[in-house]
């Protein structure tokens, strides 16, 4: 006699993909202080221990439009060719990706990249900059190598306008010229109490 019942989808191992394995716990860093921490590998969302400020641990894709006052994770940002992302403040632990339109001011403690369809708006200071040819940049700040991650206020930042608050502070060291009244070759233009050298561009 021929059976017409269909074995439930959880019992068909064999036509089932493997899941992805979630390891039982990893390693986050706080876009607030920049300070590392354990927490569950199932975990979206914690608190740090270290400044108790909430997180978001979930990596951000933008593939068509957001607009709001900001952005914010300890994982990655990437905003897809075509997608605009209007914000305050946007803050990754990890890497930036830009290949859309980004307009306001990008905080990024890993390498942030802006391919040749990018388009930023703004200001940009990160650990690591990528700049590909073709890539559009109409803002106040680029910083680069920066070490803002973990040393701005980040919720005042996030309610400043773009381009202002703490996000887009900067610090110059004043300088002599030689006397070829040139900048001394060794002498970088603008750096931090840690002395890493930095990129200006204003405009």
């Amino acid at each position: 006699m021929a059976s017409f019942f269909k074995p439930p989808r959880f019992l068909m191992r064999d036509k089932g993909s493997a899941r992805t394995a979630i390891p039982e716990s990893r390693i986050v860093t706080c876009y607030r202080c920049a300070k590392k921490s354990t927490v569950s590998g199932y975990a979206e969302s914690s608190s740090c221990p270290h400044c108790a400020g909430n997180l978001r641990l979930l990596p951000i894709e933008i593939t068509k439009g957001h607009w709001g006052t900001s952005i914010m994770t300890t994982e990655s940002i990437h905003v897809h060719p075509q997608a605009k992302l209007i914000a305050n403040l946007i803050i990754a632990s990890h890497d930036i990706l830009i290949e859309g339109v980004v307009q306001g001011m990008c905080i990024c403690g890993g390498t942030a990249t802006i391919t040749s369809t990018g388009e930023l708006k703004g200001g940009i200071r990160a650990a690591q900059l990528i700049i590909q040819p073709g890539a559009t940049i109409e803002g106040s700040i680029v910083e680069a190598p920066s070490i803002a991650l973990g040393t701005i206020n980040v919720d005042a930042a996030a309610r400043a306008k773009p381009g202002t608050g703490p996000a887009s502070q900067i610090e110059f060291k004043h300088f002599n010229l030689d006397e070829n009244n040139q900048i001394p070759e060794n002498h970088p233009i603008v750096i931090r109490p840690t002395s890493h050298p930095r990129l200006r561009v204003v405009r």
